[in-house]
C-alpha cells in the first residue's frame, strides 16, 4: 500500500522504516528533507530505499498547495493512507486525508486541538477545568490580557510545540523581554509560519501528566495510559523525563476528563496526547495534541506493551484497526539531558550507564563537533536520553535520575576574555 507522510519528526523515521519493512511504499513530503538526515540515523537508510520517495516542497505548510500536491501524487500513484508525526502538520494531514477521502481526523477538530486558543474557547463554559485565560489575536493586546489575568502568568503562542516560547512571567520586566523575543520569531523553521495568536493563562502549580489516547474509526475513544512529565528550566518549561504507566490515583478521573475533552473538540480519529497539571483542586487541562506523543515515549510504549505505536499510527491511517499499546507489568521510563553550558560537543559516553540496574538504552543526539546551547529554554535543547525499566514508576524514575550522574559529557568551552 502507498502511505503519504506529511513531514515527520526525527524519531518518527522509525515508523517510516517499519512501513518499508512491511512492504509498503512511502512518499515523504517535506520542506527540508535534509533536516531529518542530520537529526535521525534512520533517515539515510529510508531515503535510499527503493520504495521510499522523498519530495522536497516549499509548500508543505501551505494547506491549499499541499492538497494540490497530494492530488498530483495520488493521480500518479493512488495513496492509501496519509499521516504525520509532526505537531505542526496535524491540520494539514487532516485536510489532505479529507480531500482524498481517506481515514483521518475531522479538519475542524484538528484545528481545535492544534491551536491552543481554539481549545480554550471551545471548552469555555463546559465542566472541563481550565486555567483562567485570555486570548489575543495580536501582540498589541498582550499587555491588556496580562492585566486581566494578573502576574504571575504563563504566556504561550497558540500554535507552539515542545514548550518553545512558553514562559512564566512574574512582572512587567519579564513581559517586556518576552514580547521583544517573540517579536523576532516569524516562523518555527522548516517553513512553519507562526500565527499571531497568543494565550495568557494563570499560573497553575502542579505535576504535569498526560493521557495517551487512540480514537478508533467510528469515534470510539480508548484511553491507553499515562505519562509523567517532570519539568525543569523555570521560568521556561522543559520536559526532562517521561514514564509510561497506568497506576495513578487520579487515573479514572483523568481518563473520564480526556474523553469529555475530545468529544467537546470533535476529535473523531487518531492517536492523541492530552496534558494536565495536577493542581490542589484537581486536574487542570494544559493542552491537547492531535497526534502521537513525541520524544522517547513511543519507544517506552513498545517496551512495556510490545506494540509499536509508530507503526500503529500508519496501520490506522491505512484503515486497519491498530494494536493498542496499553502499559504492561514492566514499566519503562527515560530522562533527557542537556549541556550545563554552551559549547561544542567532543563526545558523549554511556559506558558507566550501561551496567546499571534496569538499563535499556541510551542515545546521544549530537555528534562530536556539534555546537550546542545550554539547556535553558525548550525541549530543542536536549542532547540525549537514557531509558530504564523497573517494576514501578518510582523505581524507574530513581534509576533514570541516578544514571544522569554516570553520563560522560566531554565539551569544549570558549572562555570569554
Amino acid at each position: 500500500m502507498h502511505i503519504l507522510m506529511i513531514e515527520c519528526n526525527p524519531n518518527g523515521m522509525a515508523g517510516i522504516a517499519n512501513a518499508l519493512d512491511l512492504g509498503h511504499d512511502v512518499t515523504l513530503v517535506s520542506v527540508d528533507p535534509d533536516f531529518y538526515l542530520a537529526a535521525s540515523p534512520l533517515a539515510r537508510g529510508n531515503y535510499d530505499h527503493e520504495r521510499c520517495t522523498v519530495i522536497k516542497s516549499e509548500d508543505a505548510f501551505d494547506r491549499d498547495k499541499l492538497v494540490a500536491l497530494a492530488r498530483e501524487i495520488h493521480a500518479e500513484r493512488p495513496v492509501d493512507g496519509v499521516t504525520t508525526y509532526s505537531e505542526y502538520h496535524t491540520v494539514h494531514t487532516a485536510a489532505v486525508a479529507a480531500d482524498l477521502g481517506l481515514p483521518g481526523m475531522d479538519v475542524e477538530a484538528a484545528l481545535n486541538a492544534r491551536h491552543k486558543h481554539r481549545t480554550r474557547l471551545t471548552l469555555e463554559g463546559t465542566d472541563i477545568r481550565q486555567p483562567r485565560f485570555a486570548h489575543v489575536a495580536d501582540p498589541s493586546g498582550v499587555a491588556d490580557a496580562v492585566a486581566e489575568i494578573g502576574f504571575p502568568c504563563v504566556a504561550k503562542p497558540s500554535d507552539g510545540t515542545a514548550s518553545l516560547h512558553v514562559q512564566h512571567l512574574k512582572d512587567q520586566d519579564d513581559l517586556d523581554a518576552y514580547l521583544a523575543e517573540l517579536d523576532r520569531v516569524e516562523d518555527y523553521g522548516r517553513g512553519v509560519a507562526r500565527i499571531p495568536d497568543i494565550v495568557i493563562e494563570e499560573f497553575v502549580e502542579g505535576e504535569l501528566i498526560s493521557v495517551e489516547t487512540c480514537v478508533l474509526a467510528g469515534g470510539e475513544i480508548v484511553n491507553l495510559g499515562l505519562t509523567d512529565r517532570p519539568l525543569s528550566g523555570f521560568p521556561h518549561f522543559i520536559e526532562m523525563g517521561a514514564t509510561y504507566f497506568n497506576d495513578h490515583p487520579l487515573r479514572e478521573e483523568l481518563f473520564e476528563t480526556t474523553t469529555k475533552v475530545l468529544r467537546h473538540l470533535g476529535v473523531d480519529f487518531g492517536f492523541l496526547h492530552t496534558e494536565y497539571l495536577l493542581s490542589e483542586d484537581g486536574p487542570v487541562l494544559c493542552e491537547v495534541n492531535g497526534r502521537l506523543i513525541g520524544g522517547i515515549v513511543p519507544s517506552l510504549m513498545e517496551i512495556t506493551s510490545g506494540a509499536d505505536a509508530y507503526l500503529e499510527v500508519i496501520r490506522q491511517a491505512l484503515g486497519e484497526k491498530p494494536e493498542l499499546p496499553f502499559p504492561g507489568e514492566t514499566i519503562a521510563g527515560g530522562h533527557w539531558f542537556g549541556a550545563p553550558v554552551a559549547g561544542t560537543v567532543r563526545g558523549i559516553d554511556f559506558t558507566d550507564v550501561e551496567g546499571l540496574p534496569g538499563y535499556h538504552s541510551a542515545l546521544a543526539y549530537k555528534k562530536p563537533g556539534t555546537v550546542v546551547s545550554r539547556l535553558s529554554k525548550s525541549n530543542f535543547d536536549w542532547i540525549g536520553h537514557v531509558i530504564f525499566t523497573g517494576e514501578s514508576r518510582e523505581e524507574v524514575n530513581k534509576r533514570c535520575d541516578s544514571a544522569l550522574d554516570h553520563i560522560g559529557l566531554d565539551m569544549s568551552i570558549e572562555v570569554a576574555r
